[in-house]
């Protein structure tokens, strides 16, 4: 069976060699963008099977991220579950209405992250 392909799109380096590490092992294949120009770069190119995508970063932010990605027809149904430090309740109803998967406060739970993540690529 092929490995699933997860996209990290943050500009947190420490974070995402972390989370880079931690998905390895449970078996996942990573790539990783560290602003929104590169990530919307690789969802193409790449073609993963789920984004984990940061809302905080230059070269516009994660909600300007999923525009692009809903308004794009090779990205339009990428799987995207957001894990920010931003807890205000209007970033997460603004990404919930670009159709995300999960929104994730840091530091993030990574049991509860985790089964997110089975759960959208079952």
């Amino acid at each position: 069976m092929e490995k699933k392909k997860i996209l990290i799109v943050d500009d947190e380096k420490d974070w995402t060699q972390m989370l880079v590490a931690r998905l390895e092992s449970e078996g996942y294949q990573t790539a990783v963008a560290f602003d929104s120009i590169q990530a919307m770069t690789q969802a193409v190119q790449s073609k993963p099977n789920l984004m984990l995508l940061d809302i905080k970063m230059p070269a516009g932010g994660g909600l300007e991220t999923l525009k692009h990605l809903r308004g794009n027809t090779k990205t339009f149904s990428l799987p995207v579950i957001v894990i920010t430090a931003k807890e205000d309740k209007e970033t997460q109803e603004a990404a919930e209405k670009l159709g995300i998967s999960g929104y994730f406060i840091k530091p993030v739970d990574m049991a509860q992250l985790l089964n997110r993540i089975k759960t959208v690529l079952k």
